[in-house]
């Protein structure tokens, strides 16, 4: 954003300049009227409130600016993490479930927590759920197969 120079001080330095030229003679010379110039910006000073109300404007204007980046931030880091744990957002034809945990996607997370876990704990050598069902089975196969076995020994 441009800002408009402070032409006041430009035309102070003119005028500082143009009576250091002049030499010093002894006498007093009156100075002549100069023809009125154009000038392109009055030379009075802004009042203070003026100045006060510019500076309020434009810093509520950067803190507007700043506010919409931090949203914006906020918003990207919110669509990263929701995409991270597959909390995608509801499409706009799918019908809303209502006030429910599927709603805030916290099934979602529960199953990516589980997974997480499970490979932990397959890292420390724990059996998996589905190992455990295996060797129950088997068990009670092996069992089934020992009451056959015991039964056919005690006929004899």
């Amino acid at each position: 954003m441009a800002t408009r120079r402070d032409e006041t001080l430009s035309v102070k330095k003119k005028a500082a300049a143009a009576g250091k030229k002049a030499a010093p003679t002894g006498k007093t010379v009156p100075r002549k009227k100069a023809a009125p110039t154009k000038k392109s910006a009055p030379t009075k000073k802004p009042a203070a409130p003026d100045q006060k109300a510019g500076a309020q404007g434009l810093l509520r204007a950067g803190l507007k600016a700043l506010g919409n980046v931090r949203d914006d931030v906020v918003k990207r880091q919110t669509n990263v993490i929701e995409s991270l744990l597959g909390m995608g957002q509801p499409k706009g034809d799918a019908p809303q479930r209502g006030f429910g945990l599927e709603s805030f996607g916290i099934r979602k997370f529960e199953d990516v927590f589980d997974q997480r876990v499970a490979t932990a704990m397959q890292r420390l050598g724990m059996p998996t759920a589905q190992d455990i069902q295996e060797l129950r089975e088997q068990m009670k196969r092996l069992l089934e197969h020992l009451e056959r076995i015991e039964s056919a020994q005690r006929k004899r």
